[in-house]
């Protein structure tokens, strides 16, 4: 199968809750980041980016918060999920399985725990915005 880089839904939504968190930072609109490789691994994926401007983000891992966490069908304990900033650059977003298990990187319907408190989401959705 070819490399499509377009951003998935999944992919989307959750780049879209850290620009809104994280804007006033430089983090860029999801529009904003050019895909350059997307690598499933059974136990997550890593998808990697290019983009102009640069972020006012310290190096390394960002989270959405102290839970940045999703539920999704089919995966049991659900993921866990950052973006990783190198040189004032969003460098890639890395999704990981909580708990064992494999993902077949196919995106079923999902919902965000609550970033802050933790909270259980009350929706599923398919791509649904913040």
């Amino acid at each position: 199968m070819a490399f499509d880089p377009s951003l998935t839904p999944l992919e989307t939504d959750l780049l879209t809750r850290f620009h809104h968190r994280f804007g006033y930072l430089g983090f860029p609109a999801p529009a904003q980041l050019v895909v350059t490789a997307r690598t499933n691994t059974g136990a997550g994926r890593y998808t990697r980016f290019a983009h102009d401007g640069s972020v006012s983000i310290d190096e390394g891992d960002l989270g959405l918060g102290t839970y940045s966490q999703f539920d999704m069908e089919g995966l049991r304990a659900g993921a866990s999920f950052w973006v990783y900033v190198t040189s004032g650059k969003i460098d890639y977003l890395e999704i990981v399985l909580n708990g064992e298990g494999h993902w077949d990187g196919c995106e079923r319907a999902w919902g965000l725990i609550d970033p802050d408190t933790g909270d259980l989401p009350v929706w599923l959705s398919l791509g649904a915005q913040p």
